[in-house]
């Protein structure tokens, strides 16, 4: 088996090769449709329109409420030109079916009612000028979506048009059969077979012409004043003459686009050498005319030729028994079957089997023994195989009919196999059912590719609301395995830049592998490569996947292993694909999750240190714990031109002892980056030897690979300190790495100013809340602000406020205000923790609407207080708001009074469970945008409502002023409060 990695390492790229249809939606601007950006996609969406796009069977996507139609290309050419709609239509346009029927069915599966079958659909379509119909069985599947919800149906088709076609067929000759018993005489015969073959689909037009000494003669017909015959008239002689059949097309003067092609057969005479009659037969003009129809209108000659001969026989004897019509329609039955690639038994209507068809015995593992008959296997009752006698062949003679889908073993091999079959009577001439018939259809492929996608949309949903790696990899082995029919599935996931590799699922228990070691998962990681697995026969019986980030750099490895060999397969590779494709994405998540538990963490143990040794004790602790680094040390400037450098004892004296003496004018990293506030990521070594040429390299003799120098500011933006760490193997940092270095040095720049300064705790409390410091060192570009932070004059109400600023991409700039419930040093550790906690959710890219909720969900519901978002964006001139309990924030546009910003009614941090309503309001050049803490307005016996009415009189006043004039405006007019005030001022330049 050729296994190989995706197509690129993006989503859009994997689904580009979905064919056409790929191309179409990655090739689309979805801005404006209700699926929004592409890249905003969820990856419940991705992963099953990934699969639908690469299903060789028809399939169609139906997303959202709308819902919006995404179909493949086999689903497209199903339906033909007139229907192909473009991907992304709304509604159910694209069903072939009744539509309101069709929306009640998607609307209980997304309800939760779980997956269902619309058997036997019929699908018209014109084709090259040729009217076409087929049948096929749908299985609407529900995808489960983020909030662990169904979100959409995928619907993937089965082909069943053999099998209708074959069973209408089969009826068709059972009630002819039926019809013709007992015919006094040859007229009869003709009457009865085409009354009774007349207006049937399989056979729309019918004429019986008997052979007498005079040529044949029309003995009945139907429907020949619709459809004449040609010019020349039909080849009836030259047919009788030498036994020979003939197919007549349409004749063009016949007007009728739509006219069938017409097969003039000999009706066979049993006991002569001769043709006994002419059948004249329309075939259908919705079916190809192949070897299986041209073989169906033989048997029917056939069947009324059997028919004649009894009628002949009981004109010249009638005390002769006429031959036995079961038997001669046993024997039409068999000659029809022995041809079909359908499963078909017969039995009588005791149950006994008395024929199973070729292809039903190879199917099946049949040998011709007597007695030797497929059983319906079930692995719960306990009488399964039963289900024959006391279920299929009871409800056809009671009803008529039996339809229904069951699981078959075959004898030799044990191997499971799905049968979608159909069970009904033939009848003889006196009503009595004679025989029970079964045709059934090997579907295991269709229902293999079925619970496939039933398993990868509960493995989506169940990654999609993990939290934490050992939840991501618990979901994954657990289910992962029933989407690849998988034998055994292992997982390992490495700590970036770690040395070892956390792997679970297999036959052992949890447990860790060296990223050096001789084992397939080993080397997916290290090579990031896919791997085959050969069998004990030399064949491919496993694969090693590597799980990569979206820069395609690895993050761990997926190791998949069958019982046997495993062929080359489309199929299977996309889903291969999509499971590590799902994988990937949640263990980033899980680690993006952790980083911002653990800066959460970090800074809740900075928060309560009261010196600046506790401090750096924790720096070197938890900071480079919650980075996965190693042997940490913490450059300080000492007396005069000395640098102090602080270590654990963990770190080994012979490193350490290259690092004594330190002055400012030491050339190596850590220094450097003291003394010029620089930040020096360093790669791997060799990135050490080109930028810092002739030094020695101790740090990576002492086996660091990646290191880091992470300059420490003080106020002023002066360096005050330089944080060094490395990891043991490289480790590429990105985007979101270089965003949790920046929160770590902001939490210790915080940290570190704090504890120089404040000696008792009223003093920490205080210089915690007051030295806030903004995120942003530089103000975007259009934008100019102005920050203030004003304790209480009362000791019992400090520690609860604070303001950040966090500046992003395109000249965003993000304003966060927020006032946390409670005093003193509890309350300045909650603020801390939320701080560091929006900021870096903020930093990371998390969606505005969902800052709030995620907050939620990593720090739980154990605190109280509000928040305020605000995201200017100077250049698109629009401010957008996410408000949680917190006071509405103040515009003042150009020319025109102040006014609270009107957003939705939203719950106050700690009890948001829910994406949160964003508004967006103009923000344009001139105008003026007001953030505030409730500590501005509020006073002890005065309405709320006073206190932002005197904020909006006191804004109105100094609207012509520079914002730092305004913030001290609005302290100095607004003063008198018990709280703490915080206070952040933006105006748009324009």
């Amino acid at each position: 088996m050729s296994i190989t990695p995706p197509h690129g390492t993006r989503w859009p790229d994997v689904a580009t090769t979905g064919a056409d249809a790929g191309a179409a939606i990655t090739g689309r601007d979805w801005t404006g449709t209700p699926l929004g950006p592409i890249a905003d996609w969820p990856q419940s969406l991705r992963t099953a329109l990934a699969l639908c796009l690469h299903s060789p069977a028809p399939a169609v996507l139906w997303w959202g409420d709308g819902p919006v139609a995404l179909p493949n290309d086999a689903y497209r050419d199903l339906l033909g030109p007139a229907r192909d709609a473009a991907s992304g239509a709304p509604g159910v346009d694209l069903w072939p079916g009744d539509p309101d029927a069709f929306a009640a069915l998607l609307a209980g599966v997304r309800a939760g009612r779980g997956a269902t079958v619309s058997p036997d659909v019929p699908v018209r379509r014109t084709r090259d000028g040729v009217d076409e119909e087929r049948w096929f069985t749908f299985t609407h599947s529900p995808v489960t979506g983020e909030s662990g919800r169904p979100a959409a149906v995928l619907t993937i088709g089965a082909e069943t048009t053999a099998r209708v076609v074959g069973a209408c067929r089969l009826r068709l000759l059972a009630t002819l059969a039926g019809a013709l018993a007992g015919a006094a005489d040859p007229e009869e015969v003709a009457r009865r077979a085409v009354t009774t073959l007349a207006d049937a689909a399989p056979l729309p037009f019918v004429q019986l012409h008997l052979a007498t000494p005079d040529g044949p003669r029309l003995a009945a017909a139907d429907g020949a004043d619709v459809l004449p015959g040609p010019p020349g008239g039909w080849p009836l002689a030259e047919v009788l003459a030498d036994g020979a059949p003939r197919l007549v097309p349409p004749h063009p003067s016949d007007g009728c686009p739509a006219a069938p092609v017409v097969a003039v057969l000999p009706v066979p005479d049993p006991g002569a050498a001769t043709p006994a009659a002419v059948l004249v037969a329309g075939l259908d003009p919705h079916r190809p005319v192949d070897a299986d129809h041209r073989a169906f209108v033989e048997l029917v000659a056939g069947q009324i030729g059997a028919a004649l001969a009894a009628a002949r026989a009981r004109r010249a004897d009638r005390h002769r028994p006429a031959p036995d019509p079961t038997r001669a329609e046993l024997r039409l039955f068999q000659a029809l079957v022995e041809r079909s690639g359908d499963f078909i038994a017969v039995a009588d209507p005791d149950g006994r089997t008395v024929y199973v068809n070729p292809a039903g015995r190879a199917l099946f593992g049949l040998d011709d023994r007597a007695g030797d008959e497929p059983g319906p296997v079930d692995t719960d009752p306990p009488d399964a195989r039963d289900l024959w006698r006391t279920e299929l062949i009871p409800t056809a003679l009671r009803e008529g009919h039996h339809r229904g889908e069951r699981r078959l073993v075959h004898r030799d091999t044990g191997e499971l196999i799905d049968v979608d079959h159909q069970t009904f009577t033939v009848d003889t001439g006196d009503q009595r059912p004679a025989f029970v018939a079964t045709v059934g259809r090997d579907v295991s492929e269709r229902q293999r590719a079925l619970r496939r996608a039933e398993a990868l949309a509960r493995l989506a949903g169940a990654l999609s609301s993990a939290r934490g790696r050992e939840a991501v990899v618990a979901a994954l082995t657990a289910l992962a395995p029933a989407v690849v029919d998988a034998a055994t599935l292992r997982v390992a996931v490495a700590s970036p830049g770690g040395r070892m590799l956390d792997v679970a699922g297999g036959d052992a228990p949890p447990g860790r592998l060296p990223v050096d070691a001789d084992d397939p998962l080993a080397r997916a990681v290290r090579d990031n490569a896919v791997l085959p697995l050969a069998g004990a026969d030399g064949r491919t019986a496993g694969v090693c996947l590597p799980l990569r980030y979206g820069d395609g750099g690895t993050l761990g490895a997926l190791e998949v292993c069958w019982v046997g060999p495993v062929a080359d397969d489309e199929a299977l590779r996309s889903l291969l694909d999509a499971v590590a494709g799902l994988c990937s994405q949640a263990v980033q998540r899980a680690e993006l999750t952790g980083s911002a538990q653990a800066m959460a963490g970090f800074a809740a143990r900075l928060s309560v240190t009261r010196s600046t040794t506790e401090a750096i004790e924790v720096i070197l602790d938890a900071a480079t714990t919650a980075l996965g680094a190693e042997l940490p040390g913490l450059a300080m400037r000492d007396e005069g031109r000395r640098v102090r450098l602080w270590h654990h004892d963990d770190v080994p004296g012979t490193l350490a002892a290259t690092f004594r003496d330190l002055t400012l004018d030491d050339p190596r990293p850590i220094v450097r980056a003291l003394r010029n506030g620089e930040r020096i990521v360093l790669r791997d070594r060799a990135d050490f030897a080109a930028r810092f040429p002739g030094l020695p390299d101790p740090v990576g003799g002492h086996g660091l690979v990646t290191t880091v120098a992470l300059p420490l500011f003080g106020a002023g933006h002066r360096p005050i300190a330089a944080l060094g760490f490395g990891w043991r193997r490289e480790r590429p940092l990105r985007d979101t790495d270089l965003a949790l270095l920046d929160t770590v040095a902001d939490l210790c720049e915080q940290t570190l100013e704090r504890v120089r300064l404040a000696a008792a705790e009223h003093n920490l409390v205080t210089r915690l809340a007051g030295r806030l410091r903004s995120s942003s060192l530089t103000t975007p570009r259009g934008v100019e602000v102005a920050t203030r932070y004003r304790p209480a004059m009362s000791g019992l109400h400090l520690g609860g406020d604070w303001y950040d600023l966090v500046r992003q991409d395109g000249d965003r700039l993000a304003v966060v205000v927020g006032d946390v419930v409670g005093h003193q040093v509890e309350a300045a550790a909650d603020m801390a923790q939320l701080r560091t906690m929006l900021n870096t959710l903020i930093r990371l890219g998390v969606p505005l609407e969902e800052v709030f909720l995620r907050l939620t969900e990593l720090v739980g519901v154990g605190f109280l207080g509000t928040c305020l978002v605000v995201v200017v964006d100077p250049a698109a001139r629009t401010a957008r708001v996410a408000r949680a309990g917190h006071p509405h924030p103040v515009l003042l546009p150009v020319g025109r009074p102040p006014h609270s910003v009107p957003t939705a009614n939203a719950l106050p941090l700690g009890m948001v469970d829910r994406p949160m309503t964003v508004t967006t309001v103009a923000f344009a050049p001139g105008d003026v945008l007001v953030a505030y803490t409730d500590g501005l307005v509020e006073r002890r016996g005065r309405p709320y409502d006073e206190g932002v009415a005197a904020l909006h009189r006191s804004l109105a006043g100094v609207r012509d002023e520079p914002v730092e004039a305004i913030a001290d405006a609005l302290l100095h007019d607004l003063a008198g409060s018990e709280d703490d005030q915080a206070l952040v001022v933006l105006r748009h330049l324009g």
